[in-house]
């Protein structure tokens, strides 16, 4: 009995991913600049629609948050690199505030 409620409680603990996947971190940069860009109409995001984000690396911050680099390509070949600091929520991760390391 022991070992079964023991071995539940691992696998419970085990499947709970501490930070995002690099897809699910792809995907919310990818919406995120498109409502950016909609909202903030004079910035690059606005003027140059985003092409592509790619993900170099995703560490855990604290428990239920995670930072995310990346690379934001918009159009007209106009590339940032990009820090993203996700939060845990009930229903999935959020991007909650981003800072721009360089444009090139």
């Amino acid at each position: 009995m022991k070992r079964i409620i023991l071995l539940s409680c691992f696998l419970l603990t085990a499947a709970c991913a501490r930070t995002p996947s690099p897809n699910t971190a792809h995907n919310k940069m990818l919406k995120f600049f498109a409502k950016y860009g909609s909202k903030y109409k004079l910035s690059d995001f606005g003027q140059h629609k985003i092409q592509k984000v790619e993900i170099v690396d995703v560490r855990e911050l604290q428990k239920d948050m995670a930072e995310a680099d990346a690379y934001a390509y918009l159009a007209d070949s106009i590339m940032y690199k990009i820090s993203a600091i996700f939060q845990k929520k009930p229903f999935g991760w959020k991007l909650v505030s981003w800072e721009s390391l360089g444009k090139s």
